[in-house]
């Protein structure tokens, strides 16, 4: 059984109340930012502000309405994937994110 609409719903409120409130990372090695001259020194603490990214209107537009069709199929494939990732990315993703989607 397909729950597509429950799953857009949950991925919404998610994105309003996401359950972190940024993403931390230190670069290992120095990283300059593409197209600036800004370089991120090694070991210098970067912070990701998730409501920062989840209600950017370049990203999702009328960001405070509540609305479950930004994350239909055609939505989600012309989003950068780098706008949206409530339980953090990469190796550090928080754990529940798999345990509470497969139940």
């Amino acid at each position: 059984m397909s729950l597509t609409y429950l799953d857009m719903v949950i991925s919404e409120t998610l994105r309003m109340y996401p359950p972190l409130g940024y993403i931390n990372r230190m670069p290992n090695e120095a990283y300059k930012v593409p197209n600036s001259d800004l370089v991120i020194e090694k070991g210098t603490p970067v912070y990701i502000p998730m409501l920062g990214l989840h209600y950017d209107p370049e990203y999702f537009p009328n960001p405070d309405k509540f609305d479950p069709e930004r994350f239909n199929e055609e939505n989600k494939r012309n989003r950068s994937a780098c706008v949206y990732f409530p339980f953090g990315e990469g190796p550090h993703t928080c754990i529940d994110e798999k345990i509470n989607f497969d139940k």
